[in-house]
């Protein structure tokens, strides 16, 4: 069976600026455990197409591939079953697009849908004719199976594929949940081969990811599940409560092979735990040491600051980290025990702080405003309790707003009591604006008050610097244009 898998175009807000490449594991993981049965190829619009920005509206913008350039790839494959994966609600509508594009090609076939959106909203992706199958939970097993019933004309026995949802004479029917993969280290690496892997090293020449990343790189998942409970969090959906983590050795032969094969230099961890097990995580950094592997690496979506202690920071400044995320979520430790449900003592993140700053390790920060519960007064702490952390050694700050994500406690919260947004659909999501309004605060309160949270960073960092010495040309170039519009 030939089989397509699909990262389709993205919504892009216009207030981040340019936009930067992502490597899409979770198509990538798909694609390597199909490969042991059939042909596979992966198209990734977002980054295949980056240079293409459509306008949407004044907030923004569609990036990807156009329509007629994936109709045309997707005839030349000629296809079996195509595969697409919604990472992300705001991006539910260019997915739904890009399901209009294949079917316009071949109506007869089969598309499946997988990632967070499938998951939180399968019975709404049903809903569109066009789709036939939806993924619900960890992908790859369910796909792998969901593909080989289909290439045996066994549809009849798609009931007992575990996290799937479809349609029959009318009906929508859901299988029972399939279990978490216990055991990660039975799962190949990411087909990255399928990627196009020197797009995302020219790009981040152009972009550093985050302004950190520059070099020759890849993202790497090295566990999976989260067992806490913030309102917010999205990871359950997909990967469970239950965190599992890959062997230290497993994850350092994929190290290995990345180094080996594309001449990797920087590794981005996307782990939403990394550090659970303390153990584990120095495990996986003596190896690094015991192996000679010559890398940077980041956790960009952050480790918990109760998960660290000075000697496991030391090991991890040894084995190549330069920068850590911490989560913090509000600066007020009511917010954080009651409202964001977090469990975390606000001391351990200033204790970490401290600890990155006497080691070399910079640290970043994220802060969550607008939450249900919360007042104007709570943000304004947590904006001071941001300048503390700065005082104490943390370098980069970063304020979002609390986004009601479809399957969360948070976006239960926000409709039941009312205080979303009038116009709050699947497209809202997309860009980077409040969505929930209360008693407490304002839409307009929340713009503000965010602003200002973004204020603590540095105007010219000592990354801006690195960035701008990289590309003295370019940056003269802005330097004068400003100069000239000023």
């Amino acid at each position: 069976m030939r089989i397509c898998l699909i990262n389709p175009p993205r919504i892009h807000p216009k207030l981040w600026g340019i936009p930067s490449a992502f490597q899409p594991l979770d198509i990538a993981y798909v694609a390597s455990l199909l490969e042991k049965s059939h042909k596979v190829m992966i198209i990734d619009s977002p980054t295949e197409g980056l240079a293409r920005f459509e306008k949407l509206d004044e907030k923004k913008y569609r990036i990807g591939l156009k329509e007629e350039e994936l109709e045309k790839r997707i005839k030349q494959w000629s296809p079996d079953l195509v595969g697409i994966t919604v990472p992300f609600s705001g991006w539910s509508k260019t997915a739904f697009e890009t399901v209009c594009s294949v079917k316009k090609v071949d109506e007869d076939i089969p598309i499946f849908l997988e990632g967070l959106h499938a998951s939180a909203r399968h019975a709404s992706c049903l809903k569109n004719s066009k789709v036939d199958y939806v993924v619900i939970g960890e992908p790859e097993n369910t796909v792998y199976e969901l593909a080989s019933l289909l290439e045996l004309g066994r549809s009849k026995k798609l009931e007992e594929v575990r996290g799937l949802a479809f349609s029959e004479n009318g009906k929508t029917i859901i299988t029972p949940p399939r279990l978490p993969i216990e055991d990660l280290d039975s799962l190949p690496f990411p087909a990255r081969h399928l990627l196009p892997m020197e797009k995302y090293f020219s790009q981040v020449r152009k972009k550093p990811l985050r302004g950190e990343i520059f070099k020759p790189w890849a993202s790497v998942l090295t566990s999976r599940g989260c067992p806490y409970n913030c309102v917010f969090c999205t990871v359950h959906i997909v990967m469970g409560k239950k965190w599992r983590g890959r062997s230290p050795e497993n994850v350092v032969e994929e190290l290995e092979q990345l180094i080996q094969t594309y001449k990797i230099k920087q590794i981005d961890f996307t782990d939403d735990n990394m550090t659970f097990d303390r153990k584990r995580m120095e495990r996986i950094c003596d190896l690094i040491v015991e192996h000679g592997l010559d890398i940077e690496w980041f956790t960009g979506n952050g480790v918990r600051a109760d998960t660290l202690d000075e000697n496991l920071l030391r090991k991890m400044k040894l084995s190549g980290c330069r920068n850590l995320r911490l989560a913090p979520e509000s600066g007020v430790q009511r917010v954080v025990d009651q409202i964001v449900r977090k469990n975390l003592d606000l001391r351990r993140i200033e204790q970490a702080v401290v600890w990155c700053q006497r080691i070399g390790i910079k640290v970043g920060c994220f802060f969550v405003i607008g939450l249900i519960g919360e007042t104007r007064k709570d943000i304004e702490a947590t904006i001071e309790y941001a300048r503390k952390l700065k005082r104490l050694g943390a370098n980069r700050f970063y304020f979002s707003f609390a986004m009601p994500q479809y399957g969360t406690e948070l976006y239960k919260q926000a409709k039941k009591g009312g205080y979303l947004r009038s116009n709050f659909n699947d497209d809202a999501l997309s860009a980077a604006q409040p969505l929930i309004e209360t008693n407490e605060f304002t839409i307009n309160d929340l713009l503000i008050l965010g602003n200002e949270g973004n204020k603590i960073n540095s105007i010219f960092t000592q990354d801006k610097l690195a960035q701008a010495l990289r590309n003295p040309v370019k940056t003269l170039r802005v330097l004068f244009g400003k100069r000239k519009n000023s």
